[in-house]
């Protein structure tokens, strides 16, 4: 008998469960190599090494896979061998959970090079099973061409059913299993799809029916969307106080498309966290029993820019953390609106979930990247923060001559315009100069812990006249950070002569964020 072929009137439905299969097959590689970002990111970070090092390790494993699954077939064309290939390959995404934190650990503690370290990361995560998943559509074509004249259609229709069920698990994935399930139960349930249509192929000959509509239940998803809130008082003081009863450690870990998000507490003081590369980098904190403090000090000196502008009451905040300035710039300032824009709809809900932030009609969150949403809205602020971190690093368009020519124009003719930076690096001091292509104005205001306000204007302004405005400013507001203190604060301006201007064209921020690095601790809880 030289195998199996299913193209006669009695299988077709046999044929018609393998062309499922072969849609879920599809949906389940690429579906798990976005799925694979979620486990690399923590450790090599979201750049182009990572994405780069995802894409050639499923190219290389499919290439494998199509070579091995086609010589296999030839070999032995049973429909219980394919079975076995899929079930095989799925079986290891049920196990990946169990080890590869460890593993990933041990290439990020072995490996110095983010290239190298990232490509070993994803060759070890995801060659396997993607190899024996690629090895479906060579061996599916063996089992369903019946003669040389419908080859051509066959197999334009097992790749194109495959091809479908990648462009469904890559949309799928990304816009709603991750930010729903999170990436463990996704990988379990990626494992899971896969194993049954495994075990439904090589139990085909045997069972009556189509056992492949089962597959098609682990891939749905009923997504729930919470009501948002609105109160005139911009915290939930009932929240916080449930908050501070609530035990010292971590709270909860929420795993978004865009970041792994951790909520800890340590005796007052939340603090929200993203992991990255294997460290965590606080990203905001609240004083659950001083509504106004701000415990990161770098949030402090962002502050000043009200400052610097001559009348501060509207104002655009991109990135959010934990809405800490946003409520303290709100709370001190009630002529003042603000809309705060965050790429990332989970950090919103964690913010409101843990920091217990308010929207009113005054102050107000949106959802989006920050520089989408300047070029879509046309309307002009007086003062803008851009604090739009991503783990150690601001996201390269926002930080390029372009980015900062968008801001200008969306500022208003005497306004100000304050961003976060780390110091010491060759990417600071080329902000520093990329900034000064673009505004007249540029002043450094130190955090005292390694970042940096640069607060930018369209005019230059006097010392006397900022200082006066500041005084005013502090008795009008009562801020329980004084401008007219921040503003002894300022700092000269580096030298500039190993910088480089950043642009849409060239802007190496994760390069440049490396050159002149000083090594950093942990971010946690401040006291």
């Amino acid at each position: 008998m030289s195998g199996e072929t299913f193209g006669d009137g009695k299988s077709r439905w046999v044929a018609g469960s393998i062309y499922l299969i072969a849609f879920v097959t599809g949906g389940i590689v690429m579906s798990f190599e976005m799925l694979g970002s979620r486990y690399l990111n923590p450790y090599f970070g979201s750049g182009i090494y990572t994405w780069a090092s995802l894409i050639s390790t499923v190219l290389a494993a499919l290439t494998i896979g199509y070579f091995i699954g086609g010589w296999l077939a030839d070999r032995t064309p049973s429909i219980a061998v394919l079975g076995a290939t899929v079930t095989i390959g799925s079986s290891y995404l049920l196990v990946l959970p169990l080890f590869a934190q460890g593993l990933l650990e041990w290439v990020l503690d072995g490996v110095d090079d983010v290239k190298l370290g990232s490509m070993l990361a994803a060759m070890t995560i995801l060659f396997f099973p993607v190899c024996f998943l690629g090895m479906y559509s060579p061996f599916a074509i063996r089992l369903l061409i019946r003669s040389a004249l419908t080859s051509g259609k066959v197999s334009g229709t097992v790749y194109g059913v495959s091809t479908v069920g990648s462009i469904v698990g890559t949309l799928g994935t990304t816009f709603y299993l991750l930010p729903s399930v999170g990436s463990l139960k996704l990988t379990l349930g990626l494992g899971g799809a896969g194993c049954v249509a495994g075990v439904a192929l090589m139990m085909m000959r045997r069972v009556g029916r189509k056992p492949a509509a089962a597959v098609a239940g682990a891939l749905i998803l009923m997504l729930a969307l919470p009501p948002v809130a609105h109160s005139e008082n911009l915290l939930d003081d009932k929240l916080r106080a449930d908050l501070l009863r609530r035990p010292n450690g971590k709270l909860a870990h929420i795993e978004t498309v865009y970041n792994d998000i951790f909520i800890s507490k340590q005796r007052d003081i939340v603090a929200m966290s993203f992991q990255l590369k294997g460290w965590e980098y606080t990203q905001s904190e609240t004083n659950l029993r001083d509504a106004d403090d701000l415990p990161v000090l770098y949030t402090r000196a962002m502050t000043a820019a009200v400052a610097l502008s001559a009348n501060p009451r509207r104002i655009l905040m991109i990135g959010l953390g934990g809405g800490a300035i946003s409520t303290y710039l709100g709370r001190a300032m009630p002529d003042a609106t603000i809309d705060t824009v965050e790429v990332d709809p989970g950090v919103i809900a964690a913010a409101k979930k843990y920091f217990g932030i308010r929207e009113t009609e005054r102050v107000k969150y949106f959802s989006g990247d920050g520089r989408v949403w300047l070029k879509r809205h046309a309307r002009t602020y007086d003062v803008i923060v851009v604090d739009a971190y991503h783990g150690g690093y601001v996201p390269f368009h926002m930080m390029t001559r372009e980015f900062y020519e968008l801001v200008r124009q969306r500022l208003s003719p005497d306004g100000a315009a304050v961003f976060n930076v780390h110091d010491g690096t060759k990417l600071y001091v080329s902000t520093v100069k990329t900034l000064g292509t673009v505004f007249p104005s540029v002043q450094l205001f130190p955090s005292g812990e390694g970042e940096v306000a640069m607060v930018a204007t369209p005019n230059p302004t006097g010392d006397d006249d900022v200082a006066r405005r500041a005084a005013a400013l502090d008795q009008k507001h009562r801020f329980r950070f004084p401008l007219a203190k921040l503003l002894t604060t300022r700092a000269p301006p580096p030298s500039l002569a190993k910088a480089e201007v950043l642009t849409d064209d060239f802007a190496p921020v994760e390069l440049y964020n490396t050159i002149g690095k000083r090594p950093r601790r942990k971010s946690g809880p401040q006291n």
